[in-house]
């Protein structure tokens, strides 16, 4: 089964731990994700992968965006996987189910803002 949004086909089995899915991703024009930052302001503000917005890990989950859905696909990812997989498991917690962890910033092939 996969849903379509738009004009992006979401397979259930996606997986934006893998650099391809998620460059496709960011390049459709699908709306109904979060690409998650959760490093530091100064890291994020020295480099980030286009699209991400910054949330440091230790606010989550009050920092989400006000009525973010506990369905929502939230992809998150760090410098080198520790936050990231530390944000995932708060996410989980807090009843968030469509967590994706990209792991570290260095597995980003693509341009860096």
């Amino acid at each position: 089964m996969s849903l379509t949004l738009s004009g992006f086909l979401f397979a259930e089995s996606a997986d934006y731990t893998n650099y391809s899915e998620l460059k496709e991703l960011l390049e459709s024009d699908a709306d109904d994700y979060l690409l998650l930052d959760v490093r530091t302001g100064p890291e994020f503000e020295q480099s980030h992968i286009p699209g991400a917005l910054n949330i440091p890990y230790d606010l989550l989950p009050d920092a989400l965006p006000v009525g973010t859905a506990k369905d929502k696909t939230i992809i998150v990812y760090c410098r080198s996987g520790n936050r990231s997989g530390t944000a995932r498991r708060i996410l989980s917690k807090a009843g968030y189910t469509e967590l994706h962890d990209f792991g570290g910033i260095s597995r980003w092939k693509g341009d860096l803002k």
